[in-house]
């Protein structure tokens, strides 16, 4: 149940408010910088007012990392998408071709919302198709993450070795990629 669009009391700070079962409030951001607040069925308004000015300062730090992030933009053109996952496909293989070490049994490419890549325990890798919209030294990071996953499927420091072997500069090539935001993701 959706209580409509407010301002909170004192400090004026805009937001959703959204009633449900739930036993905490709850405020995040979406994608545009607006406060959602999630509140348990009848709690009052000036308590919910007073949890999101209490953590005004939050807000404005976290609105901070928002507008300091790159957000890609959503596709939904199919001839489009199939043009992308072809030229990613193109990309892996001849990335793989030159690539020594372990190779997965299969590659996909796919859309997924929260997540860059990810490996099964089978060896199969899968790829977002919103890599095709990044800087390629960045998508070779992430066929490398999942390559290296081949001999470790954990994030132990066996595995950041073997990512370190192919990819020595990974961790800045990491914080650039938390800078770009998938479509959907909030």
């Amino acid at each position: 149940m959706t209580g409509g669009s407010r301002l909170t009391s004192n400090l004026k700070i805009p937001y959703t408010l959204s009633f449900g079962r739930r036993k905490r409030l709850k405020i995040m951001l979406d994608p545009d910088g607006n406060v959602i607040a999630y509140a348990p069925m009848r709690t009052a308004i000036k308590e919910i007012d007073h949890f999101i000015e209490l953590h005004s300062e939050w807000i404005e730090k976290q609105k901070k990392k928002l507008l300091s992030k790159t957000i890609l933009k959503r596709s939904d053109d199919p001839k489009e998408n199939r043009r992308k996952a072809e030229e990613l496909k193109t990309w892996a293989s001849a990335f793989l071709s030159e690539y020594e070490g372990k190779k997965p049994n299969r590659i996909t490419i796919r859309v997924m919302s929260s997540r860059w890549g990810s490996c099964s325990s089978t060896g199969h890798i899968s790829l977002n198709l919103y890599l095709a919209d990044i800087d390629e030294h960045l998508r070779e990071y992430v066929l490398i993450h999942e390559l290296s996953h081949l001999y470790q499927m954990n994030h132990s420091s066996l595995f950041w070795n073997k990512v370190s072997e192919k990819c020595p500069d990974y961790m800045e090539r990491r914080r650039a990629l938390r800078r770009i935001m998938l479509p959907g993701k909030t």
